[in-house]
């Protein structure tokens, strides 16, 4: 069956890997606090949400892909302190600030953040009590690919989660984003980041497939029982998914 997600679109923001990497490597020093900034805060709760859908069992080991900073990890193991889980991130500057991280919070020994490509994961089949990613999976390149590799990794019936950024549909919340996207945001991030990168983040929202769509990816990767829940006016969907 053809990956419809790498069918050309005309405005396809998607970059290299390469230099997906080295963006995130230039600005993981303000990454965290300029979300926070452009989130109002509500990038907390929007993690918080897609782990609480993980279904997290006592004394499971989870993957976390698109690692970062920790963030996602650190809530995993404040809902269930049993837990294990490895992260993987392509940018080391954003995991050495997550490294920080989890040894401020006394956790090296239930944390592991390491350099990994989602394209070719080291982990051996059904290896994982489920994964979850956030705001991560609108940069893979070759989304089907990457979504196959997680469910090789998971166990049947395990969850899958993903928390995205997504371009909002309705006719009021869509132009209204589109105005905080192009102005609001650029002038934030010219006082504390860089610009370039939030246009990136901004563009690539945009050009990310429809829940529908997307689910429909999930679907041709081989995923079942697939839903889609919006949350903050469809700013952010997330995909709960389970491996067969």
């Amino acid at each position: 069956m053809a990956d419809t997600d790498q069918r050309p679109r005309p405005h396809d923001s998607l970059i290299p890997a390469d230099q997906n990497r080295a963006m995130f490597d230039t600005i993981a020093g303000y990454y965290d606090g300029t979300n926070r900034i452009l989130s109002l805060g509500l990038d907390a709760y929007w993690r918080r949400r897609g782990v609480a859908l993980l279904d997290t069992k006592p004394e499971g080991r989870y993957l976390d892909v698109g690692a970062g900073t920790g963030d996602i990890a650190l809530e995993i193991l404040r809902q269930r302190p049993d837990s294990r889980v490895v992260g993987i991130d392509p940018s080391r500057n954003m995991l050495e600030i997550g490294w920080r991280k989890v040894e401020d919070a006394g956790l090296s020994d239930r944390i592991s953040l390491e350099e990994g490509d989602v394209l070719n994961l080291r982990f051996e089949d059904a290896s994982f009590d489920g994964a979850i990613t956030s705001f991560c999976i609108r940069n893979v390149t070759h989304r089907r690919r990457g979504l196959e590799e997680i469910r090789r990794v998971l166990k049947s019936g395990s969850r899958f989660v993903i928390v995205e950024l997504t371009e909002p549909r309705g006719p009021v919340m869509q132009p209204l984003f589109r105005i905080y996207a192009r102005v609001v945001m650029p002038l934030v991030t010219r006082i504390l980041s860089s610009v370039s990168a939030y246009r990136y983040l901004a563009d690539s929202m945009a050009d990310f497939p429809a829940p529908e769509v997307f689910s429909n990816l999930m679907h041709e990767a081989g995923y079942v029982n697939i839903q889609t829940i919006h949350v903050t006016g469809g700013i952010v969907t997330l995909f709960v998914a389970e491996a067969p």
